[in-house]
């Protein structure tokens, strides 16, 4: 059998998030901080999500 054998020299690419996540993840850092508002603003974040971005079902909520 042959034996591989890895090249040193090649470098293993990582490839950084997309930039608008790294926003979104700095965004929900910030909100987290907030406390009691964070629940409201977290529950809104779900229900867009649930409704396709339709921001109206949730105002009932």
């Amino acid at each position: 059998m042959e034996k591989v054998t890895e090249n040193p020299n090649s470098e293993t690419k990582h490839l950084p998030p997309p930039n608008h996540q790294m926003d979104a993840d700095d965004e929900d850092e910030n909100v987290k901080q907030l406390k009691e508002c964070s629940s409201l603003y977290l529950s809104l974040q779900d229900c867009l999500v649930d409704s396709n971005r339709d921001w109206k079902p949730c105002q009932k909520r």
